[in-house]
């Protein structure tokens, strides 16, 4: 096995004597984790002996760095999704690297009890990090329900992708079966009959837990946020970067901003495979994140200090836009391109002009642009989209979308520049030299729409003290800052309330 080497990054602290985080504050901690993938078991049955082998090698280095976390004082780590079995199983592969888990948190402390079943060998590891350390450990696991009916089978098991939380004694506090789950689960994971709320009350906030492609749903995520009432939202991921709108830090950084929450993202790492990103993001930007995939990069230990009650700003995402769309004309260079298997209008911008409005066919959703730049090298383009994307990859097959965005987009060649999730140009999909002196960005969103904002900087890089979101709804660049090459801005717009419904029933094939 090759080694993997771990950076560390500690936002105001020192090695020898952590200093308490601030009165009204707490230390976060989230690992980015170079996992070693148990391929020889993946596609052929592997024993349970031979499992626990192939887990601990991860094991092992979250061992090491929920130590390191714990000795700059962090009160919870979050490790990330498939971390600790990998992926790439089916039905017949998977139950070696599987356990029962209790399907609602008990208090039970594996580290302790002697009376633990045989296949308890993962819980007891993270129990004993946490009690072993005195502080929270969250990670995801594969669990396993026996008897379990739901696909009028009785006597047959459930698989589940299943997020754990333990306290800083060891105990079982936290237990969600993730809900949403991406194309490559489906024939493997069993989705409970309806979403679980699941929170975790301590003395740093209330806690919402979640897995990944959670994050693209209303429920549990929104849920969490509105109806729980969470402080910090709980994200174990496995995410790749999937230009121009679904990269996991834009992700990560827009969510908590929309959802006016704390977020710990904790995501693998695999530089070929352009998966990375991590972060402790709050309401108003992150105050730590990693992405890096030069090769030979490897995982990173995150820790910052975030506010226990997060600052909140209220925010009607159609305001400005509602308001003031008459003012603004169309604008000229109307041309369509098909981004992620959406069909987007887009208009070119322009350094002759000011401003820049498009609209959907039907004009029911318009997006603004309010600009001054000096293009160069790089064509920008304002497009529109608002219908179902399919794309999703969810057992419910679409979701309702509204988007408006600023990307890199030349109509004189749009398949090239427009369709980014067809490209492997990752240097014309990360740099830029643009700069926008001015950028205003605004959408006509639908009243019950949660919008996102998402802005990317020269080098896929997340810059909060060049970003600002108006009380109605305009998300803009800092004016007369040092401004940096801008690679992307957008505002993703989900609409809940029109996706259709889970179905009833959800079997893996």
């Amino acid at each position: 096995m090759s080694a993997t080497w771990y950076l560390l990054t500690v936002v105001a602290v020192t090695a020898a004597s952590p200093a308490p985080p601030a009165a009204g504050q707490f230390r976060a901690a989230v690992l980015e984790h170079e996992l070693t993938v148990p391929w020889t078991c993946t596609q052929n049955l592997c024993t349970r002996e031979q499992a626990i082998q192939l887990m601990e090698v991860n094991l092992a280095v979250m061992r090491g760095q929920v130590a390191e976390a714990a000795s700059q004082g962090a009160s919870i780590i979050l490790l990330p999704e498939d971390g600790i079995h990998g992926y790439g199983f089916n039905r017949h592969t998977l139950p070696p690297f599987l356990e029962h888990v209790p399907t609602v948190a008990d208090g039970s402390n594996p580290c302790y009890e002697d009376s633990m079943v045989d296949d308890a060998y993962v819980q007891i590891q993270l129990s004993c990090m946490a009690a072993e350390n005195n502080i929270y450990v969250a990670a995801t696991m594969g669990s396993v329900l026996d008897d379990c009916d739901q696909c009028e089978d009785p006597g047959s098991q459930c698989f589940f992708n299943t997020h754990v939380v333990f306290d800083n004694t060891g105990a079982l506090v936290g237990v969600y079966h993730k809900y949403n789950l991406w194309t490559s689960e489906l024939p493997t994971f069993d989705i409970d009959p309806v979403p679980q709320l699941v929170t975790v009350d301590t003395e740093f906030g209330r806690l919402g837990l979640s897995v990944c492609a959670d994050l693209m749903w209303k429920s549990p995520i929104v849920d969490l946020a509105e109806l729980s009432q969470i402080d910090t939202l709980l994200l174990p991921l496995s995410w790749w970067d999937l230009f121009p709108h679904q990269l996991a830090i834009s992700n990560q950084d827009a969510w908590a901003r929309g959802l006016q929450v704390n977020l710990l993202a904790a995501n693998t790492h695999d530089a070929a495979g352009w998966s990375t990103g991590s972060g402790i993001y709050t309401p108003s930007g992150h105050v730590a994140y990693y992405h890096d995939l030069a090769q030979g990069s490897g995982g990173k230990l995150l820790v910052a200090d975030l506010d226990i009650k997060p600052k909140k700003q209220e925010i009607n995402w159609s305001g400005f836009a509602n308001e003031n769309v008459d003012n603004f004309e169309a604008s000229q260079g109307l041309f369509s391109e098909v981004v992620y298997d959406d069909v987007y209008n887009f208009v070119p911008l322009t350094s002759d002009m000011t401003s820049a409005k498009v609209c959907t066919d039907d004009q029911s959703f318009c997006c603004i642009a309010e600009y001054a730049a000096a293009f160069s090298s790089s064509t920008f383009s304002l497009g529109v989209f608002s219908g179902d994307h399919y794309k999703d990859g969810s057992v419910i097959g679409h979701w309702k979308m509204q988007m408006c965005t600023v990307i890199k987009c030349d109509p004189q060649n749009s398949g090239q520049t427009c369709a980014q999730d067809q490209s492997w140009d990752y240097d014309f999909l990360s740099r830029s030299d643009t700069i926008f002196n001015k950028l205003r960005l605004s959408g006509t969103f639908t009243e019950m729409a949660g919008v996102y904002p998402e802005v990317l900087f020269d080098s896929v890089s997340l810059v909060p003290d060049l970003v600002a979101v108006s009380g109605d709804g305009v998300l803009s660049l800092v004016e007369d800052a040092d401004m940096l090459p801008l690679v992307s801005m957008s505002l993703f717009g989900r609409v809940y309330h029109q996706d259709p419904d889970m179905p009833a029933q959800y079997c893996p094939a």
